[in-house]
């Protein structure tokens, strides 16, 4: 504490006794019993200044403290000195009291810590709380997954007040109800963008705009509603070559493993499939790549991180499968053998004909690099093959990503505290003659079973292990929990509310190679990990490659048109967690975005939007009340780009009306920014005579 003498005082000093000599008034007893270091001090015109320490043990007193001067209060508090003074009143050097630490004993001098209780923090792991009652077939895979990788680890099952690290689901996002933190292993709405027809119309609309990046999908028509187009598409091909005999694929919907699948030649063969139930019917891929003489197609897993910013990796290691009969063309004697044109393992593994193996490299399932080698050992570049794969891959996810942000947005908003999500996607690719890959549709849920079951009698079933399943997925999985680190990012990107910013980013799901990641490698020394150098290293060894944005994030970037359009839907929505945008903002969208020019009316949006809402609530009960969903929303973005512009492709004109949107919402002026030229105004015809309230002056006048 600090003294402040009178003017007439200030050259006089007021120093303490020793400590040995105190008054017993202001003798202390300690609770302890043991002795602590006592500090002398000197109270001096600019504070107080220790003077000396001392070792002597002070005899116990019962005598109470009266009135407490300010030295005394001063000297019990000697844990909370000020710094030394340069020199004292009287000009001796003060004490040197940077090596002191009150909780030091003076006997030992070394620090007293909580030793035994830190030693346990440090030593104890955090375990890793996994939620799998809803995984099904795949909490095996998650088990031994968690176990090789040496993690602690606690399966939770029903209700809990605390929120779960890791969520693993097998159908959907939806699948627990009141996730609001961790990591869930699917994301909302991706379920329903993947089932075929809603796939066929995303990737036809990016076939409009991009017809030579978009080639790798097979002509689709959707059923019942494109019924008629597909019967005179057919009638006009024949037309054109007579001797072409098509064959076409029936598909359902929403069905799965090979469920309602079958094969026609004439589009009156029609079944219920298509003409009562939806569907979509493709065409055949006539020259399928062979092996052994059988038809096959690919399994490939990929893994999908994050949607903003767009984060893919794709598995090394894949699945083919192969047919159970030898191939041949499709004709009207063998359209009927599903064995033979399809290649779905729910189909051909009742065959009697399938192959069960502990090899990888041989049977009716192997693993891809099994296949690739035997490829490679027949003269084709699987290098390139692997290549065009993996832009397929991309060039899909593309499509899928403007509905995805919409969906995610209208399911998470930014503001509120949510999950982080991923997902594990299979692709199933067909290979032609000349090594171009042909995508046949993307499963939301890909098995991640490790056996398979064999009837061994009428209604005696057993399960066996299936090797190709346990080396190819155990590795998706370990590689796929390494990399996310659901233990440490669940807990640091629960409260994903910004507290200062009105919209708030939304988080990246942390990976081994960005910022997040690198202030997880402390964490990793205590739970048994080498640092980054390891962490690099295991990169290295995973089965997950990053092919976005790593490497195809600069020769692709041009397709990602379309989310421009997703923020523009999702900014004029109105409400917030709204899946349909009403009448009242697509006007709005129309007068801020100053669409209404060049003869487009509100009178005409307000059409427009009547007309297309309608169309798309076929299903619909409430019709045109029930809003415009983004999809619809893209139609109607397409229509205002070709009234607005004329003479370009579709592609300037939509790339053009979103640049326009952009700078009239920004406040940048209209576009383009270049100046005008100067309007020549004509003139207006001179009146000979004029007068005010007057009928016009005629030449009788």
């Amino acid at each position: 504490m600090s003294v402040n003498p009178p003017q007439s005082r200030r050259n006089s000093a007021i120093k303490l006794d020793p400590i040995g000599k105190v008054d017993s008034g202001f003798q202390r007893t300690f609770s302890s019993g043991q002795s602590k270091p006592d500090v002398a001090v000197a109270v001096t015109v600019h504070g107080v200044a220790p003077l000396g320490r001392s070792n002597t043990v002070l005899p116990r007193s019962n005598a109470g403290i009266n009135d407490p001067s300010p030295e005394w209060v001063a000297a019990k508090h000697n844990a909370t000195l000020p710094p030394p003074l340069e020199t004292t009143e009287q000009g001796s050097e003060p004490m040197d009291t940077s090596a002191y630490n009150p909780r030091q004993s003076p006997a030992s001098g070394k620090k007293k810590t909580k030793g035994r209780r830190a030693r346990t923090r440090r030593a104890v792991r955090p375990f890793l709380t996994v939620q799998m009652s809803r995984a099904k077939s795949g909490a095996e895979v998650l088990r031994i997954s968690l176990e090789e990788l040496g993690w602690r680890w606690r399966e939770v099952c029903g209700a809990r007040k605390n929120p779960c690290d890791l969520y693993w689901h097998s159908a959907s996002f939806y699948d627990t109800d009141g996730v609001y933190s961790g990591m869930v292993n699917k994301y909302p709405g991706l379920l329903e963008l993947v089932r075929k027809a809603q796939l066929s119309k995303l990737l036809h609309q990016m076939q409009q705009l991009f017809p030579d990046e978009y080639n790798f999908y097979p002509r689709t028509w959707l059923l019942p509603e494109q019924y008629h187009h597909f019967c005179a598409d057919v009638a006009s091909l024949q037309q054109q070559n007579p001797r072409a005999k098509p064959v076409f694929i029936v598909k359902p919907d929403e069905g799965s493993q090979g469920d309602g699948i079958y094969l026609i030649t004439n589009p009156h063969h029609m079944g219920t499939v298509g003409l009562v139930r939806r569907a979509v019917v493709q065409e055949y891929i006539p020259k399928p790549l062979l092996l052994e003489r059988t038809k096959f197609d690919l399994r490939v897993y990929v893994l999908l991180t994050s949607i903003s910013p767009l984060r893919i990796y794709i598995c090394r290691e894949g699945m083919a499968r192969f047919c159970t009969v030898k191939y041949q063309p499709p004709t009207n004697r063998n359209l009927h053998q599903v064995f033979m044109h399809l290649t779905n393992y729910s189909l051909n593994k009742k065959s009697e004909t399938f192959i069960h193996t502990d090899s990888t490299d041989r049977g009716s399932k192997r693993t891809m690099t099994s296949t690739f080698t035997a490829l490679l050992a027949r003269g084709h570049n699987t290098i390139a093959l692997w290549e065009d794969i993996q832009a397929v891959v991309v060039k899909t996810i593309t499509a899928m990503l403007p509905d995805l942000l919409v969906e995610f947005e209208a399911e998470l908003p930014a503001r509120k505290p949510s999950p982080s999500c991923f997902q594990i996607l299979g692709f199933d690719i067909l290979v032609t003659e000349d090594l171009k890959p042909i995508l046949l549709e993307v499963n939301a849920n890909p098995s991640l079973r490790l056996d398979y079951e064999k009837e061994v009698a009428p209604g005696v079933v057993e399960s066996h292990p299936s090797p190709v399943d346990e080396e190819i997925k155990i590795m998706l999985i370990k590689d796929t929990l390494r990399l996310l680190k659901p233990g440490r990012v669940g807990r640091e990107t629960r409260p994903r509310l910004a507290k200062h910013d009105k919209r708030a980013p939304r988080p990246e799901t942390p990976t081994s190679d960005n910022p997040a990641s690198e202030e997880d490698n402390d964490d990793d020394d205590e739970d048994g990990g080498g640092g980054a150098k390891e962490e690099e290293g295991e990169r290295d060894d995973s089965c997950l490659e990053e092919i976005w944005p790593r490497k195809f994030g600069e020769c692709y970037s041009h397709l990602r048109v379309m989310e421009h359009v997703a923020g523009l839907f999702n900014r004029f929505l109105g409400v917030k967690g709204a899946h349909r945008m009403g009448a009242t903002g697509f006007r709005m969208f129309s007068r801020k975005c100053k669409l209404c020019t060049n003869g487009i009316t509100m009178a005409g949006i307000d059409i427009m939007y009547i007309d297309i809402t309608r169309r798309w609530n076929l299903d619909n009960a409430e019709g045109v009340s029930a809003g415009m969903c983004f999809g619809a929303f893209l139609e109607a973005f397409f229509a205002l780009a070709q009234r607005k512009f004329r003479g370009s492709s579709l592609l300037d004109k939509v790339s053009a009306l979103v640049e326009i949107c952009q700078c009239n919402l920004s406040g940048l002026g209209a576009w383009p920014a270049q100046p005008r030229p100067h309007q020549r105004r004509l003139r207006r015809p001179e009146m000979v005579k004029r007068r005010v309230g007057r009928w016009p002056a005629t030449d009788e006048d």
